[in-house]
């Protein structure tokens, strides 16, 4: 024997093998460029959901810095100045300071008043885009926004008058006149609207906050900054770093992760799903390669027994498989790479649909599609991964097989051997033996097609699991809301919904019923029965208050009295009552001489209650005003509906809207609610269009028709990538079933051959053939089953089904439906075969043979 040692003559065989196998190769190379597609199209949709949450977080809440440091006294900002500008991964930063809140009954919306140098204010996205920033102590660079609503006038070297709150404990006020230095537009879809001073000003007039305040929610004055490093690359490692060596020890505190660069946090983007992707995908690429190259090598044997008896070794035989699946990659991966990316571009618009539903118009999210080299190489290395796992059972055949044994192998020596067997039984029977003869190739064919199923099974129960009115219920109480609430209870307007705008509501025909919610705050002495329920909760959660929660409580047990959310409501907004027990009719409650209280389920397993039906609840008013009422009820309300700031120590109160008028002679409301007419959504809509934001354009509307909008956004992302992955799964598990049944005839030509001799009529071939693709794709059909009973639930709820407003019902019905286009492939692929194959004489069959 001579060991074949050239090169040359290994390159020269490969492509002899390709020649052979044409088919083969056109086969691969659609399998390979699905593997690389479905790769490609999963790193450009993943990479740009990642990077359109970021882009919209960063517009959103106004810092596009990698990392940042807030509320710092003076002390403790030296420290942290003096480590970033040691460290050399830092490659720049900006410096500012927290003033306050601006107050003026104009503004609709937050405003915060600062210093900022010229990096901090590019960070917040609202550096000057007419004149500069200030240097001089009477100069001011503003928002538009702020300017409109105070009616003046976007020009440089205007005045302006701003108040802005120095101390919110003390209610300390100041108000300046300033000259416009500088101005950019302004936008309302962001967190609030900046005014910068000088750093000269703002050192003159800041709060001088101590560590101990900052600690307790007073951030007035409080120094922070705004960092950039020279790469992303490990930002945590970098952050805890500069943090620990300026003395910051406990968590939150120091220099701390911008949000948006969070990759993989719980809320923006599952790694677990991201994972299981992966391997999904491998699964799937591995399926059909493996078989078009199981098949190519059991087709070729002969050829490679015969090589391996003139001198060529074993390695250099898996050596001549692996060129072939190289040389079939070069060709499918750059095409799989080019259409997955085209693939990737056209589905991240509705990959982006963010899990928050908005209910509000113009809440969208941005897109951004990444073509970073990285993805490319990412998708064409997995790609080839993946085909070397395909190859390794095929290169291990042609390694081991002897030239005798490729020669039986050849000849079909096995199933002329069954046929004696087989002769006696009935083709039925026939096809469950030789189904269970190639159990192995089958379960290849089996997994491949019930993986189509399983996709389509597991999208249809994912798409059902997104409830809408769970959604709704929590987000949006009624059909349209109004309001004029901030993110910030400084700038807060809780009386936005004002007679004026009450009236226009009041008269939009196509409204079934219109509510409101009024708000003031009021003191209630507290009882022994209530002072000992509130020191009950104030124990079991004081490991969960902060030092200045505790210390409202303190302050609330020194002098006996509880804050008291006191609302006034309408009987619509009545309706919409969560009731713990029994409920009270409005036509009782409306009389004015009793209020409904809400409970605790907060802080403990089993809602507390505060009061009780029947006892009495005496209301002292801030202006003077006394009344008993008798407590006629418990209720929450509406989530979307009730005082919405963060807040420790509190009762609520409601009183009918008249009683509310009677005491706190206030009849603007906090929230304004309609619900339409059935069908006359989109007519309501116009109606607060058209007259409502035309009195007022700085109110919210809430509508269920943006809701509904988004929602279907969101859910449309899942039909989109569920319908991307089923078609190619369901090609992948066509093409496997086919090439096997395809195989299969071919390989057993002589044995079918000899079938007729022995008198089986081809009827009964057929029908046995037809028989074998029944048993393969009920057996899939078996496997998805229970793959979806066993797997599906676990693998959707930790992985895509993570919101809040996600409800699992487990189901088959999809795979039920899918039983007739099975039926109608498993009866006309082998009935195709079989004929393409008889068009050929028994004599002809069993020679070529």
């Amino acid at each position: 024997m001579v060991k074949v040692e050239n090169k040359e003559t290994l390159r020269l065989l490969t492509k002899r093998f390709m020649k052979m196998n044409r088919a083969r190769n056109i086969i691969a190379v659609i399998a390979i460029m699905l593997t690389s597609l479905l790769f490609t199209s999963l790193f450009v949709g993943s990479v740009s959901m990642i990077l359109s949450k970021r882009a919209t977080e960063i517009k959103q809440f106004m810092d596009s810095s990698h990392a940042i440091a807030q509320n710092l006294s003076e002390e403790d900002a030296g420290r942290l100045q003096k480590t970033i500008e040691q460290s050399d991964e830092v490659e720049r930063y900006g410096t500012g300071i927290f003033l306050g809140a601006g107050r003026d009954k104009h503004f609709g919306f937050s405003v915060e008043v600062r210093y900022a140098d010229k990096n901090m204010a590019e960070s917040f996205n609202c550096l000057p885009t007419t004149g500069r920033l200030p240097e001089k102590e009477n100069e001011v660079a503003v928002s538009s926004l702020v300017l409109e609503a105070l009616g003046v006038t976007p020009k440089i070297g205007e005045e302006v008058t701003l108040t802005w709150e120095v101390n919110p404990m003390l209610k300390q006020y100041k108000t300046d006149t300033f000259q416009i230095c500088g101005f950019w537009q302004g936008d309302k879809a962001v967190l609030g609207q900046m005014v910068w001073v000088s750093e000269a000003y703002a050192k003159e007039n800041c709060y001088p906050v101590t560590q101990k305040e900052l600690k307790n929610g007073i951030y007035n004055g409080g120094k922070e900054y705004s960092v950039w490093y020279k790469n992303l690359w490990n930002l945590e490692k970098k952050t805890e770093n500069i943090s620990k060596t300026a003395g910051f020890t406990k968590a939150r505190t120091g220099l701390e992760i911008n949000p948006a660069y969070n990759l993989f946090e719980e809320d923006s983007f599952s790694f677990t799903s991201l994972i299981v992707m992966v391997l999904f995908v491998i699964l799937a690429g591995y399926l059909i390669i493996y078989n078009i190259f199981n098949i190519s090598v059991k087709t070729d044997i002969r050829a490679y027994g015969l090589l391996k008896n003139v001198g060529t070794t074993g390695k250099q035989l898996k050596k001549i498989v692996r060129m072939q699946a190289w040389k079939l990659s070069e060709v499918g991966i750059p095409i799989g790479l080019i259409f997955g990316y085209l693939a990737g571009f056209c589905m991240s618009p509705s990959l982006t649909a963010d899990a928050q539903i908005s209910a509000q118009a113009g809440q969208t999210t941005q897109t951004v599609v990444s073509a970073n080299p990285l993805i490319f190489f990412a998708a064409a290395l997995l790609t080839l991964l993946t085909v070397y796992l395909s190859c390794l059972r095929a290169c291990k055949m042609v390694e081991r097989v002897s030239p005798v044994e490729a020669l039986h192998l050849a000849e079909g020596e096995q199933s002329q051997k069954k046929i004696k067997k087989n002769t006696s039984v009935t083709w039925w029977g026939m096809a469950v033996q030789n189904v269970f003869r190639n159990w192995k190739k089958g379960l290849i064919v089996m997994l491949s097609i019930a993986l189509s199923m399983v996709v389509v099974n597991c999208i249809v129960m994912l798409v059902q699991g997104y409830d809408f009115e769970s959604y709704q219920n929590i987000v949006l109480a009624s059909d349209f809301q109004l309001d004029q609430m901030t993110d910030t209870l400084s700038n807060t307007n809780f009386n936005g919904i004002t007679p004026e705008i009450k009236e226009i509501l009041n008269k939009c025909p196509e409204s079934e019923k219109t509510g409101y919610v009024y708000y003031s705050e009021e003191r209630h002495k507290m009882e022994p029965a209530l002072l000992k329920t509130w020191e009950t909760l104030a124990e079991k959660n004081k490991e969960n208050w902060t030092d200045y929660e505790k210390q409202i409580w303190e302050e609330t047990k020194a002098d006996n009295t509880v804050k008291v959310h006191f609302l006034g409501i309408s009987e619509a907004v009545f309706d919409m009552l969560e009731w713990k027990g029994e409920k009270c009719s409005w036509d009782t409650f409306k009389s004015g001489d009793y209020v409904i209280v809400d409970y605790s389920d907060k802080y403990t397993e089993q809602p507390v209650s505060y009061y009780q039906s029947g006892e009495t609840f005496k209301m002292e008013y801030g202006n003077g005003k006394q009344k008993d009422y008798g407590v006629i009820g418990e209720a929450m309300m509406p989530y979307s509906l009730d005082y919405p700031y963060a807040d420790s120590v509190y009762i609520t109160v409601m009183v009918p809207e008249e009683e509310y008028f009677t005491q706190t002679e206030n009849q603007s409301a906090m929230y304004a609610t309609i619900d339409a007419k059935k069908g006359e959504d989109k007519q309501v809509k116009e109606y607060i269009d058209k007259n409502v934001l035309k009195e007022n354009d700085m109110i919210n509307v809430s509508s269920v028709l943006d809701m509904k909008a988004s929602f279907r956004r969101f859910v449309s992302k899942y039909y989109m990538i569920g319908s991307f992955l089923v078609i190619i799964l369901a090609f992948i598990g066509i093409m496997n079933f086919f090439n096997t049944t395809a195989t299969s005839v071919i390989s057993r030509k002589k044995e079918l051959a000899l079938l007729e001799v022995v008198g089986m009529t081809k009827k009964q071939i057929s029908k046995m053939l037809v028989a074998e693709g029944f048993l393969y794709l009920g057996g899939a059909f078996v496997i998805a089953v229970l793959l979806i009973m066993f797997g599906a639930k676990q693998i959707l709820v930790n992985t895509l089904g993570t919101a809040f407003f996600f409800r699992l019902h487990l189901t088959i019905v999809p795979c039920v439906l899918m039983i007739p286009i099975l039926v109608g492939i498993a009866y006309v692929i082998p009935k195709y075969q079989f004929e393409k194959m008889s068009r050929e004489s028994i004599v002809e069959r069993i020679r070529k043979e």
